[in-house]
């Protein structure tokens, strides 16, 4: 069952919730603006669509070059144990059966509505192994605030991983200029598939435009980053991601593709690019960014901006206890 707590508000006309046993959204008239599934029999838990104001959506489900991209989602690369050789892969899926070979599970969720708009979502994950041993558990908390009145929200996404009974490295594919290096090498964490044709798309950072591409593929270092949509040289929403520095670093790193050929585009905080992460038994960790949707595009200027603004606003705040 899910938990579902309204609060009580002044102007309940502004609330069009549309729920049911696997997603929750929030609608504008009958055109969805944002959708947050958890469906058991879908590979991960992911938002599809993310709009403005109920537009064209932002976000490209299970594309067939990818099938294995949710929208916006998280996922581990590899995920293995420190005495075992093998790579356990959670995030590429058998194209046959739809399953990844180490799986992602999580139990119902807890959901908090108000009529306004603002959704508070908890999700216990579990990263279950071949050998059906649970190699991560994970407390999520994910906050979408109420549109503002030009249809901009956020969407506040911290995750606490607890490591199993054995020691693991978080790992990826080698990166560039490593031992086996492949140009798509070093992504992980938290993922966005971009909307293909009709609508463009440019790219930025807090560091400055994204223009730097070999191989179809960017490695920025800036602490957000931003994509601004259009159709037919009209504006169709933009997406940044911002991180905390108090979990990524100062300027962490990122993979962008924006690949013409396929109309490929995606990004991912790329946390593990540096290097494998080893955790050890029982070890924690944390992660925190914050997504902002807003129908104008970002420009470097305002996307520090809200980087900075955002940061003061998790200052004095912390983690919840998992």
């Amino acid at each position: 069952m899910i938990l579902l707590l309204f609060a009580l508000a002044q102007n309940p006309a502004r609330a069009d919730w549309q729920r049911d046993d696997t997603s929750i959204a929030w609608r504008a008239g009958t055109n969805v603006v944002w959708r947050f599934s958890f469906d058991p029999h879908k590979g991960k838990t992911f938002f599809h669509p993310l709009s403005v104001g109920g537009g064209p959506s932002l976000t490209n489900f299970k594309p067939e070059d990818h099938p294995w991209h949710y929208g916006l989602w998280f996922s581990w690369k590899y995920i293995n144990r420190v005495n075992s050789t093998n790579h356990v892969n959670y995030w590429e899926e058998d194209p046959a059966t739809g399953i990844a070979q180490g799986k992602t599970r999580w139990n119902p969720p807890v959901i908090e509505t108000t009529p306004q708009g603002v959704a508070t979502i908890r999700l216990d994950l579990t990263y279950i192994n071949p050998s059906n041993q649970v190699d991560m558990a994970e407390t999520r908390e994910i906050i979408v605030s109420a549109p503002a009145s030009n249809g901009s929200y956020t969407i506040n996404w911290k995750a606490h991983f607890v490591v199993g009974d054995e020691a693991v490295l978080l790992d990826r594919t080698p990166m560039p200029g490593e031992p086996g290096g492949q140009t798509n090498g070093g992504y992980a964490g938290l993922a966005f598939r971009m909307a293909a044709l009709p609508l463009t798309v440019s790219m930025l950072s807090t560091a400055g435009p994204v223009t730097n591409f070999v191989s179809d593929r960017a490695r920025p270092a800036a602490s957000a980053v931003a994509f601004n949509f259009s159709e037919n040289a009209k504006s169709a929403g933009s997406l940044a991601i911002l991180s905390d520095k108090a979990y990524a670093g100062e300027n962490p790193p990122w993979y962008i593709v924006n690949e013409a050929a396929r109309i490929f585009r995606f990004a991912c905080a790329a946390i593990l690019a540096p290097k494998p992460l080893p955790l050890p038994a029982r070890g924690q960790l944390d992660l925190n960014y914050c997504i902002s949707i807003q129908p104008q595009p970002w420009t470097v200027e305002s996307l520090q901006a809200e980087q900075v603004h955002w940061a003061a606003s998790m200052a004095n705040k912390t983690h919840p206890a998992p």
